[in-house]
């Protein structure tokens, strides 16, 4: 492959594209999750400079340097060390090459130069996202003898999945949320004020921590936790997982309690309220879906559970 090497136009400008990401890390105000995302960047941007000869700056990075960059991903993207296959998953490129474009703004915004416009599209791959049913909440919310965290990550968990709220918002939930027995927060993605009445097991989570939410240790800790309660909650049905990994397609069966994510919480929450019967256009109000299709994207039905809702349906009577 032929060595290119990208410079600025003002070689007093000259900057790495990997220093400048460091740079916009340092200065951020959002949380270590937000930053490892970045972080992770830089990481593969060295590798694939190693890997190919490159030298990236922050200007004149083309469509092909891109192209090049997703293709190393697909082939070879896994940070060195690791033994697995050595494609990263199609979804995994996509938030990579959202967050380098996100970067590439802002270096132009900061340096006054346009870099190409680029319209390249990696389209979302559908995922095995599961939901858990009320039996396997009741469940999860009986289990004993949980470490003090574990006990933390189930009650905040639980408290997301009978709010159908995002993570961002179920994690930062105090009883002065509480007011006239209805939870209020304004959301921290949208900014938007919603007021959910509280589920009975909401009622417990505060009964059994003395009338408030009990504090939660990283997002990263919560999702290796709340997979280890789900297995001793015995969520382990079997899900047929397919996925892009690299430039394959992989399929095998995993048990459910492994696709469980902090994520889970909020799909949970609104499939639960939709199988309810409660109006469409009520949950979407709470998890601020501005159309029908975006929302019904969003829940998990399966077929069987699809047929025994048309069954009560009058024209099956």
């Amino acid at each position: 492959m032929t060595k290119l090497h990208l410079f600025s136009k003002r070689k007093k400008e000259r900057v790495l594209l990997t220093e400048f990401i460091y740079s916009f890390i340092t200065k951020s105000k959002r949380g270590n999750d937000y930053k490892r995302g970045y972080r992770n960047l830089a990481n593969h941007i060295k590798n694939f400079q190693t890997e190919t000869g490159l030298v990236l700056y922050l200007d004149n990075i083309t469509e092909q340097i891109l192209e090049e960059f997703i293709y190393y991903l697909k082939s070879n993207g896994r940070i060195k060390g690791n033994k697995n296959n050595s494609g990263l998953m199609t979804n995994t490129i996509r938030t990579l090459v959202w967050k380098l474009k996100f970067i590439l703004k802002k270096a132009e915004q900061k340096y006054n130069f346009a870099n190409i416009d680029f319209n390249f599209q990696i389209e979302k791959e559908e995922t095995n996202a599961v939901y858990l049913t009320l039996k396997e909440l009741d469940r999860i919310n009986e289990l004993k003898n949980l470490s003090k965290e574990a006990r933390a990550v189930r009650d905040r968990f639980l408290l997301g999945c009978f709010t159908a709220l995002r993570y961002s918002d179920y994690a930062r939930i105090t009883s002065k949320n509480i007011i006239g027995g209805n939870i209020e927060i304004k959301t921290q993605k949208t900014g938007i004020r919603v007021v959910i009445p509280m589920h009975k097991i909401v009622r417990q989570i505060l009964s059994r921590n003395k009338g408030e939410f009990p504090p939660l240790p990283s997002q990263q800790s919560f999702g290796k936790t709340i997979k280890r309660i789900c297995k001793k909650a015995a969520i382990n049905s079997e899900i047929l997982q397919e996925r892009t990994i690299g430039l394959k397609t992989v399929r095998k069966r995993v048990k459910k309690y492994t696709l469980v994510s902090s994520h889970t919480a909020r799909r949970t929450g609104a499939t639960n309220m939709y199988l309810a019967k409660i109006p469409t256009f009520r949950i979407m109000l709470l998890t601020g879906h501005n159309t029908e299709q975006s929302f019904f994207k969003y829940i998990r039905i399966d077929k069987e559970e699809n047929a025994k809702i048309l069954s009560e349906h009058i024209f099956f009577k």
